[in-house]
């Protein structure tokens, strides 16, 4: 008798195991890690991070923590490198500026970051999630980095040039109030216009005077595992 009412317990208390134990596996399969702050990894040059706290510019330094409203820029001649709570990678070159969002992200969106100027390259590692971790605007185009590397590119005229260099990034915008949307495939890149949307995207362009700046990317992207 006592077996049997053992059973018809095991049996009441199974459905709530297995309840309780997809429960946690749906939020481990969606809890992603917060990416904020940003830790200052590599400095070349002149470089500088605006500071809440201080409200002002000062001379980076090797592991200062970027987090909302703050930013980093990168002055002529000087290029750093930041890398998020999880392991992705923002490398800048000089003339390079970027903002952090003012709020943290919700559960389960990508941090949102905003580029005023220059020439940021965005590595975010294989599999890293299910959603794009990062999150860029720059301009007239909103730049998701879902795994591999996108760089962007800010022109004078208001330009934006979103390249992919390895990995599929998701590019989105609005042009007279009608959202669009392109996504990337490895070696292609977009042109976004300062006002209306972009044309298709092409075949990657080359430049030869970023020629370097390309390489030691792709050597960096290599050697953090990101491709």
């Amino acid at each position: 008798m006592s077996a049997l009412i053992a059973l018809v317990a095991l049996a009441a208390i199974a459905p709530l195991g297995m309840a309780a134990g997809a429960a946690w596996w749906a939020a481990a399969a969606w809890a992603q890690p917060a990416e904020s702050p940003l830790t200052v990894a590599t400095i070349s040059g002149h470089v500088e991070v605006y500071l809440k706290a201080k409200s002002a510019w000062v001379p980076a330094r090797l592991r200062d923590q970027i987090g909302e409203g703050e930013g980093v820029r990168a002055l002529p001649g000087g290029r750093l490198t930041l890398r998020s709570v999880g392991g992705h990678s923002l490398r800048f070159a000089p003339l390079s500026q970027l903002f952090v969002g003012e709020t943290p992200p919700a559960a389960g969106k990508p941090l949102a970051l905003r580029m005023d100027s220059g020439w940021v390259w965005a590595a975010v590692l294989p599999g890293a999630s299910l959603r794009a971790p990062l999150e860029i605007q720059a301009g007239p185009v909103t730049v998701a980095v879902r795994g591999g590397a996108a760089s962007i590119r800010a022109g004078s005229d208001g330009a934006v040039l979103v390249r992919a260099h390895h990995g599929s990034p998701l590019c989105s915008g609005a042009a007279a109030g009608r959202p669009w949307e392109r996504v990337l495939r490895p070696g292609e890149e977009l042109l976004v216009p300062a006002s209306g949307p972009p044309g298709a995207p092409r075949s990657l362009t080359r430049d030869g005077g970023e020629a370097a700046w390309v390489l030691w990317n792709q050597e960096q992207d290599r050697a953090g595992g990101y491709q």
